[in-house]
């Protein structure tokens, strides 16, 4: 049997380089959850200002289309009421000509 002489400065430095790397690792791991958390809280308040978005948008079509629908409307009335004078003006000059022998 081959007999090996063990040093113990030898197994002090592997266990010092084991604690130095679990270190490293503890670090290393600590950062990722930070990150991780910051990408989680980064797309809450994306998802946030998509809905503010969508809520500011939905408001800004409302407007716009019960502006346009308001001009559009009045123009129709306005129409309407030129169209009905123009009707009642007809129906009174049928009449004078039928009033007349």
């Amino acid at each position: 049997m081959i007999e090996e002489t063990v040093d113990l400065r030898f197994l002090a430095k592997q266990g010092q380089k084991i604690l130095e790397d679990m270190r490293i690792f503890r670090q290393e791991v600590s950062e990722v959850r930070t990150l991780a958390l910051q990408t989680y809280e980064y797309s809450r308040r994306i998802e946030r200002r998509q809905a503010e978005l969508r809520d500011d948008l939905e408001i800004t079509i409302k407007m716009e289309f019960g502006g346009g629908l308001a001009h559009l409307q009045t123009a129709i009335e306005r129409s309407l009421a030129r169209i009905e004078a123009k009707t009642e003006e007809l129906v009174d000059r049928v009449e004078t000509l039928e009033s007349k022998p």
